[in-house]
């Protein structure tokens, strides 16, 4: 796919506005849909259903209508598998399990910090260099997830466990991207996509076997259907067409900077669809982490424009 370089970057059309603004309600939503699904449908068989409907759906659109090969390369393959266990198998059941004793707007706004992780992960790994605006940004996010989840962490709050789950998952998605910053691939993003469904898919399946195997299911309510399907077609497939579609509209940086207000919508659907709260914290944390995010996905030429 190709993408728009940004030197030549001027003004997103109309049509990638719309899709900012779709994308952000539909994965922003995803939150509080997870948690009304996992409060009546196991975790494990929940995730086992998501990754099937994601790898087979976004596969079956790379073949079928955009003519891809689903095959890969054999040296990518082990890569793939990387990334997919960190990208979905760490995060997804991460973010479930954790949903099942944390609110879901704050779920969105702990998962939704992987830009920061990213960005020191690849400061690290990849040798990218860390400029002193990102910096400010990594430390203006550290002091709003501290105000966010500080007390969770040291045992003082209501969930340690779901909150620590909560920045594994973060810190998982980080390592994860980094994994498919560190290559030149020559698989598709969408085919590259579904396959990280199918490999981080693998240690869910035999989570299940193992945990749920034999489990009885109840009937769902129609709130609950309607959750899981949501959470198991619209992020997994929807989502990702929207995106990749996006990225071959807009520089991946810009288009990056647009999943900002993801955990904003994730909180106050959080607070409309399941009546949770949003006190004074949790609306200074959420600034401190969007305006860092903005800081660190901005491009720095971007920043160096703007000083002049």
């Amino acid at each position: 796919m190709s993408h728009t370089p940004i030197e030549n970057f001027t003004r997103p059309p109309l049509v990638a506005l719309a899709m900012i603004g779709l994308l952000t309600l539909l994965w922003g939503v995803n939150f509080p849909s997870i948690k009304v699904a996992i409060s009546e449908f196991p975790p494990w068989s929940f995730r086992v259903l998501c990754v099937t409907c994601g790898a087979v759906g976004l596969l079956s659109i790379g073949r079928l209508i955009l003519g891809h090969s689903i095959l890969v390369h054999p040296e990518e393959r082990l890569w793939i598998a990387l990334a997919g266990c960190l990208n979905i198998t760490g995060f997804q059941m991460c973010v479930a399990f954790a949903l099942m004793s944390v609110d879901a707007g704050r779920g969105a706004v702990v998962a939704h910090t992987m830009p920061l992780w990213a960005t020191v992960l690849a400061a690290i790994c990849l040798g990218e260099r860390l400029t002193l605006v990102r910096c400010v940004g990594l430390a203006i996010g550290l002091t709003g997830l501290i105000a966010l989840i500080g007390e969770d962490l040291i045992g003082l709050g209501g969930s340690p466990l779901g909150t620590t789950l909560l920045l594994c998952a973060a810190i998982s998605w980080g390592a994860g991207t980094v994994v498919i910053k560190s290559r030149n691939w020559s698989t598709p993003v969408i085919i590259l996509t579904g396959w990280q469904f199918i490999f981080g898919g693998v240690p869910i399946a035999i989570g299940f076997l193992i945990f749920e195997g034999n489990v009885v299911y109840q009937p769902l309510s129609s709130a609950g259907l309607t959750a899981v399907l949501y959470s198991a077609l619209v992020p997994m497939i929807i989502c990702h067409l929207v995106w990749y579609t996006l990225i071959g509209m807009l520089p991946t940086a810009i288009a990056s900077i647009s999943t900002l207000a993801i955990p904003i919508v994730g909180v106050y659907s959080s607070a409309l669809l399941l009546g949770e709260q949003v006190g004074t914290r949790e609306l200074i944390s959420l600034v401190l982490v969007v305006t860092a995010l903005a800081i660190v996905l901005t491009p720095t030429g971007i920043w160096r424009s703007f000083w002049r």
